[in-house]
């Protein structure tokens, strides 16, 4: 480094620091830690309640497939809750490492920068004295003398505005979207599972009951409430059946299903 570059440095350096001790500190807001407490307590509900409609839609979608009603073969909440928030974790599961990766290397970098103030100045200065960023500072000047009255007033109004989008995003949108997903994807399997019934590759491990309207041949065991179990045969036929009418259901385990 030659002595100009170090006197430009230096010069830097001294400008900055008296910018931050001219420069009044902000007040703490103390408020803020009780005000995220509360958002997070808000919205506790709000995740619930989405999460339970994910997995109602998912049912709903599955069930529709067979031509059933779902208020009469409705899972309870407890089970709609944990498979919402499960098919949920699954299907962000591709994006889990990346946003995982990229929170560790953010954290790792500022606490890098925070025990090593020189590495930190010297972005600083590299940041300051690169020509992006005297092309950034020439612009904003430059829009500075010449500004732009109906621009900036939409700047503010989106500015105004961006909370309520956000939420009605965030709350209504989002979930309503997610719930149509899971609507399709049950829908999806439903079909999946009808094509293999009906091509003879309905696994042995699967749920067979065993009665005499039922016979020997292979089904789908659909779904239950308190007093009917629901079951799609091949053929295209949907019966339901009372639990006195069915002498036992059994999971056949894989090792004896290979037999």
């Amino acid at each position: 480094m030659n002595d100009r570059t170090a006197a430009a440095r230096w010069r830097w350096l001294r400008q900055h620091i008296k910018t931050l001790h001219n420069s009044e500190q902000e007040a703490e807001d103390k408020g803020t830690t009780w005000r995220f407490a509360g958002l997070v307590m808000a919205a506790i509900p709000a995740l619930t309640a989405a999460t339970y409609l994910l997995g109602m839609a998912y049912h709903y979608g599955y069930t529709l497939a067979f031509n059933l009603d779902y208020a009469e073969f409705s899972p309870p909440a407890d089970y709609l809750l944990a498979f919402g928030l499960l098919s949920t974790l699954n299907m962000l599961k591709p994006w889990m490492w990346p946003v995982l990766g990229s929170i560790f290397t953010i954290f790792s970098v500022t606490i890098t920068l925070l025990i090593c103030p020189r590495w930190r100045i010297h972005l600083t200065w590299l940041w300051q004295s690169s020509m992006f960023y005297r092309w950034l500072i020439k612009r904003a000047k430059k829009i500075g003398r010449y500004p732009a009255p109906f621009l900036f007033r939409t700047l503010v109004w989106l500015g105004n505005n961006y909370n309520k989008f956000a939420f009605l995003f965030l709350a209504v949108l989002l979930p309503i979207w997610l719930a149509l997903a899971f609507f399709l994807r049950g829908a999806s399997e439903a079909q999946s599972q009808t094509t293999r019934l009906e091509q003879g590759k309905w696994p042995l491990t699967e749920a067979h009951s065993q009665s005499p309207l039922l016979g020997d041949e292979p089904h789908i065991r659909i779904a239950c409430n308190g007093s009917h179990c629901a079951y799609r045969l091949k053929g295209g036929d949907t019966l339901i059946l009372r639990f006195d009418q069915i002498e036992q259901t059994r999971y056949q385990p894989e090792k004896a299903a290979s037999k």
